[in-house]
């Protein structure tokens, strides 16, 4: 397989390439601390989940940490909401990930009509403006980075990186 980039992606933020884009995020459902608040900080030796999400014209070829290990644990589809308003006919909205069914509309005032969904982006008929809250499925492959054990000194970080090699595949 041909390797086209490597990205180094800022979780939460989707990277762009010329064919569609990939986002990895931390999976807030199981970087939990005993009390079961989210993660924000990690120790040697912790487990990290990840989850990677991408359009269906890029194939990831392989992810990898600079340091630890890293396992794919498989697809899964999760729910994400996203708040979406149209101000006129014209007005076409981008959903941040790539759906995986049907769209869920839970309007916030008037009531959007006809919405039509394209791949990612979502327009209406008429009946503007409009706001909702958008809920969809959208498939993941979750990671489980193993971080390395070692000792830091007090106030002392280790940096780590995961590179996401893609390929651009035209579907």
């Amino acid at each position: 397989m041909n390797v086209v980039d490597t990205l180094i992606v800022n979780f939460g933020e989707a990277v762009a390439t010329a064919s569609g884009s990939i986002i990895a995020e931390w999976d807030d459902s199981l970087n939990l601390d005993a009390g079961g608040e989210v993660k924000t900080q990690f120790v040697p030796g912790d487990e990290i989940f990840l989850l990677v999400h991408h359009d269906a014209d890029v194939s990831i070829v392989d992810v990898k940490p600079t340091a630890g290990s890293l396992s794919n644990l498989g697809n899964i589809q999760l729910q994400r909401i996203q708040e979406i308003g149209w101000g006129n006919i014209d007005d076409e909205q981008q959903l941040t990930y790539n759906p995986t069914g049907n769209l869920a509309f839970a309007w916030k005032g008037r009531v959007g009509l006809a919405p039509v969904k394209n791949g990612k982006a979502v327009t209406l008929g008429s009946s503007f403006p409009c706001l909702a809250l958008v809920s969809y499925g959208v498939d993941f492959t979750r990671y489980r980075l193993q971080t390395p054990i070692m000792t830091l000194a007090k106030d002392e970080t280790f940096p780590l990186r995961v590179y996401i090699y893609y390929q651009e595949t035209g579907a």
